[in-house]
């Protein structure tokens, strides 16, 4: 009975170191280096950093805890790359986590510092991604399915020197969920952003003030900032939605904005450079912003023609303009041709946008139930922005198959047309 007991204890120490096991680590990385499941959590205890001409590398699961004021220092290849289900955590050790806990993870990059990672999750540091140098070479950052919530910059670019120089940093993000940070994406350039969310902070987006900028937006939503959510002088939008936002776009003197909704914000789209607009903003859906769907803040003429402002009547569309006609310091904004090609089928889906598009219960456990049955689509995204469930639908969707936890659900009428994006608690 006693040596029973005896390898009982044996087996329970082990079990329970096994159990609270973590690696320290800081200092410097001069060699590759691998960071395994088996030796996780890491924790960073004070500053590390990674030197040029190796490469760390990361495995699924792995979670990377920081203590206060320290950072990972990138002068070589970051490598994390996991799986949905199996994220990287990047986060902090503190028992009381909150904003600025940690300061993050710089990427050196005039010492050719990189990161590529997938299905990440970044949480609770000053700057969680920030560029510290410049260069001419391929993408500095490259990530997707990952997300980053609860900092205070989701990212942090490259600030442009005083000599003004171009800067060639390459930024790929694809399929991300940016959420709840104070600010979402600071001194953007070079950028390429696609299928990703952005919501819930004070500031979007911000490029620096560079024609020779190259950043490109395609099919992502942003929404639910207190002061804007774009600002960008250059570069490209497209396929995306711009709403519940303070300011949704302060348009750039080179920025081409096409096929875009920008509905339901204070102000949708504000003007403000200081020579004529050169570029197109054309064929997109400005309308139902509740103070200006369009403010011109300077005195020169603007042509917006070519817009559907969910009305043919050019009265109506004007008072929901400021411009020479508000204030005689302002230019005249042009807007017509109005898009009213489409008019009729974009005004009744956005009528019925309230009733068909709107679920209950919320949180729900096995289905969700929608007023209307007319068809509909939808797509369900993790919090790291995974697709993890798509389909067509009428009056209700069984989510019994989803795992407890929360989702974002967007749902689409059926010309996928209007769409709206909640969040869904499965219980």
């Amino acid at each position: 009975m006693k040596k029973v007991t005896f390898y009982l204890m044996i087996l329970l120490f082990v079990n329970t170191s096994l159990l609270f096991s973590q690696t320290n680590v800081n200092g410097g990385i001069f060699k590759d280096t691998i960071w395994s499941l088996s030796n996780s959590p890491y924790i960073v205890t004070s500053n590390i950093a990674l030197y040029p001409g190796n490469t760390l590398t990361i495995e699924p699961g792995v979670m990377v805890k920081f203590n206060p004021e320290t950072k990972l220092i990138v002068r070589g290849k970051l490598i994390a790359n996991a799986t949905s289900g199996n994220e990287i955590i990047f986060t902090s050790n503190s028992s009381f986590p909150k904003k600025g806990s940690w300061l993050g993870i710089e990427i050196e990059n005039n010492q050719n510092g990189k990161l590529i990672a997938s299905h990440i999750k970044g949480e609770f540091a000053d700057k969680f991604i920030q560029i510290k140098g410049s260069t001419y070479k391929d993408e500095v950052i490259k990530i997707d399915n990952s997300e980053i919530e609860n900092c205070n910059y989701a990212f942090y670019g490259y600030k442009q020197p005083q000599n003004n120089l171009p800067n060639r940093n390459k930024v790929i993000l694809d399929n991300l969920n940016v959420n709840n940070n104070t600010y979402a994406f600071i001194y953007a350039e070079n950028f390429t952003i696609t299928n990703s969310i952005f919501s819930d902070g004070e500031k979007g987006i911000s490029g620096v003030n560079s024609s020779a900028a190259t950043p490109s937006i395609t099919n992502s939503d942003f929404f639910n900032f207190s002061d804007w959510a774009i600002d960008i002088n250059s570069g490209e939008i497209t396929d995306s939605h711009i709403h519940h936002n303070e300011l949704g776009l302060s348009l750039g003197q080179n920025l081409k904005v096409t096929n875009t909704t920008i509905e339901l914000n204070k102000i949708g789209v504000k003007v403000s450079f200081e020579n004529e607009y050169s570029n197109i903003f054309s064929n997109n859906k400005i309308c139902n912003n509740s103070q200006y769907n369009f403010e011109h803040q300077n005195n020169y003429p603007i042509n917006i023609a070519g817009n559907f402002w969910c009305s043919n009547i050019e009265t109506d569309i004007s008072k929901t303009i400021f411009d020479a006609y508000n204030d005689v310091s302002r230019g005249i904004v042009n807007f017509t041709p109005i898009a009213n090609n489409f008019s009729v089928l974009k005004t009744e889906a956005l009528a019925n946008t309230n009733e068909e598009l709107t679920f209950f219960p919320n949180p729900a456990k096995n289905e969700i139930f929608f007023s209307s049955k007319t068809l509909k689509s939808f797509e369900i995204y993790s919090l790291i922005g995974a697709i993890v469930k798509k389909g067509v639908i009428n009056d209700k969707l069984n989510i019994s198959d989803l795992n407890k936890g929360a989702y974002l659900i967007r749902i689409f009428d059926a010309k996928k047309e209007v769409y709206s994006i909640k969040k869904l608690i499965k219980s």
